[in-house]
């Protein structure tokens, strides 16, 4: 089994599953790309499990100019991959699919294996710029009005961000270059010790902000995932309810909090602002959808919201409410999605689809959302307040208030009534996968956190002595951190709250 602990093979399988189930004939399409996608999930499951260490790539290109192939795995990026692989191997035999929509689904699920593996900006936005080509020839498939237009909003939000990516990606390569004597890099451990000018900080913080909440679906950059959620065939909409979002999660946590602190810092009550607005107006709104593909999508407003508010407080509770809370919403939205297109029928099976469709209503389903909801509360009001200041007790009320908001707009809700029949067996069992480690990590999110841990803190440790040396330096000219601490940043918790005095 250790031989299949490597990153390269995590990559190959999803994008040899999609060769061949392109040039196999159409009837074993779905169990060619349930083979595939299931021995991804294994070998995720075995990487895993290794020594992060022992799985860094490194394949150089052009050195001159910093450009190369540069994959890892850490403990914040386990967990995404862990639910891309799961959501991936449930989508691959998930009824309605054609051959096209699967090997393509395939393909979406290694861009975004890849992109959660990247450890440099160059591979990072190559494997965003081909989400928008897949998940567009993915959602443009047939005549369906809906679809066409879901396909192009789909298109141009996800190409808008990877052009906000390559913008931040340029300024932090050119400073990093000016602050280096001359060396060009745009690896992530370089580019993390690099001092910004103020200006360019602010720009390339919205920048990278913008980029996440538009993946991630953050209102108001909503409309075009709940669209596309909507029209889209249900594996297609599985990928883009789960690890797609999750991207949004990883360019906030990986790029916006540790590449530009001081000016998340500062976009910190803004964004938190607009995140519990946005997840207020999703759990109300929700409640009154007629569509339930849509209603759920809505409902997604609400962890969204609450994990850009625990991210833009920068503590460490924050970052593992904000995981918590991105395993629930894409498990338990992909569930409810997969619940909903197998619920036709009035068999006792579809039946109990129906009353499961609504899952994705919830902020997360059961326990684990509820627990990440908490730590979002509790960490905001109690450890938030260098970041948030006098606005953290405000957001964390209004965070409440969204919550329960969220937990309402279930009571009452059931799927749609049957039409026809179908065979609800395979949702059946799907629904089933993506729901258990749900529950699992609810009644044992400590488990469930474990590789996320000391990785969480170490991040946050490393965001805020970043935000520290950048509050006591002099000068405004792109420099590099010292490697040690300087004498006021030993504690920079300390420091911060001291206005950025030693």
């Amino acid at each position: 089994m250790t031989g299949l602990a490597d990153v390269r093979v995590l990559l190959a399988l999803p994008l040899l599953g999609a060769l061949v189930v392109a040039l196999a004939p159409g009837r074993w399409s779905r169990g060619l790309a349930g083979a595939a996608a299931g021995l991804t999930l294994v070998v995720a499951l075995v990487v895993a499990l290794a020594e992060p260490a022992s799985l860094a790539v490194r394949v150089a290109w052009v050195d001159a100019l910093g450009l190369g192939l540069s994959l890892g795995v850490g403990g914040l990026t386990v967990p995404g991959l862990l639910v891309t692989c799961l959501i991936g191997t449930v989508a691959a035999v998930a009824p309605g699919g054609s051959r096209g929509s699967i090997a393509g689904g395939l393909v979406l699920q290694g861009c975004v294996l890849a992109a959660l593996l990247a450890r440099d900006l160059g591979l990072l936005i190559a494997c965003h710029g081909l989400l928008a080509p897949v998940v567009v020839a993915l959602l443009a498939g047939g005549t369906h009005s809906d679809r066409q237009r879901a396909a192009l909003g789909a298109g141009f939000y996800l190409a808008l961000g990877t052009a906000l990516l390559a913008l931040a990606a340029a300024a932090l390569a050119v400073a990093q270059h000016d602050s280096s004597g001359g060396q060009w890099s745009l690896e992530l451990t370089a580019l993390v010790g690099v001092m910004l000018p103020v200006r360019v900080e602010m720009v390339v913080g919205v920048a990278l902000a913008l980029a996440g909440a538009l993946t991630l679906g953050v209102w108001p950059l909503h409309g075009w995932l709940v669209a596309a959620t909507a029209g889209a065939r249900p594996g297609t909409a599985l990928l883009l309810a789960g690890p797609v979002r999750w991207l949004g999660l990883d360019l906030l946590l990986r790029l916006w909090l540790p590449l530009t602190p001081a000016a998340a810092a500062v976009q910190a009550p803004t964004l938190g602002w607009i995140a519990v607005a946005g997840a207020v107006y999703g759990a109300v709104v929700a409640r009154a959808e007629p569509d339930p593909r849509r209603a759920l999508g809505l409902a997604a407003l609400v962890p969204a919201g609450l994990i850009v508010l625990a991210l833009a407080g920068q503590h460490h509770e924050g970052v593992l409410a904000a995981i918590l809370l991105a395993v629930a919403v894409t498990l338990g939205g992909a569930a409810g999605l997969l619940a909903h297109a197998g619920a036709a029928g009035e068999g006792p099976r579809a039946r109990l689809l129906r009353r499961l469709a609504p899952v994705g209503l919830l902020p997360a389903p059961g326990l684990v959302g509820l627990a990440g909801a908490a730590l979002t509360v509790l960490g905001t009001a109690r450890f938030a307040g260098t970041t948030l200041g006098g606005h953290a007790i405000w957001l964390a009320l209004l965070a409440g208030l969204a919550t329960l908001l969220s937990v309402r707009a279930l009571s009452g809700r059931t799927g749609p009534p049957g039409h026809g029949e179908t065979d609800s067996r395979g949702p059946m069992i799907g629904v089933a996968v993506l729901l258990l480690p749900v529950i699992a990590a609810g009644v044992w999110p400590a488990r469930a956190l474990g590789p996320s841990h000391a990785a969480a803190r170490a991040w946050v440790d490393m965001t805020l002595r970043g935000r520290c040396e950048r509050a006591v330096r002099t000068g405004d000219a792109p420099a590099r951190m010292p490697a040690e601490p300087s004498e006021a940043c030993g504690q920079p918790l300390r420091t911060l709250e001291q206005g950025g005095r030693p």
